[in-house]
């Protein structure tokens, strides 16, 4: 069992403990093979706020999530729509919207 110190709060696994802990907030999130998902790729302009780049106009992807990482469950792989590529998803750092979800992937 893990504990969560700051937010004292138990969970089974450490999938579990892993799910999205941003800020104060946990999202949890199961993420399953098969779900349709968009992710921003990059930005199209940005502007500098003081020594900050801040990113305008996000470029959304879209991809099927072809498998989650069994060691390190922050990464996926993903088959984009768009392009027909796979691509590296990471949980924390790439802003992922659940399109679609599977039921039993």
């Amino acid at each position: 069992m893990i504990i969560l110190p700051q937010l004292k709060i138990k969970r089974k696994s450490p999938l579990e403990a892993y799910r999205l802990l941003v800020g104060r907030r946990i999202y949890y999130m199961d993420y399953k093979k098969g779900t349709l998902i968009k992710w921003i790729e990059s930005h199209r302009a940005y502007e500098a706020n003081g020594d900050v780049l801040v990113g305008l106009e996000p470029v959304y992807r879209c991809g099927i999530i072809m498998e989650v990482s069994k060691q390190d469950p922050k990464y996926m792989a993903v088959a984009c729509c768009s392009d027909g590529r796979w691509h590296v998803v990471n949980v924390f750092h790439d802003d992922i919207t659940v399109l679609s979800e599977v039921t039993n992937g």
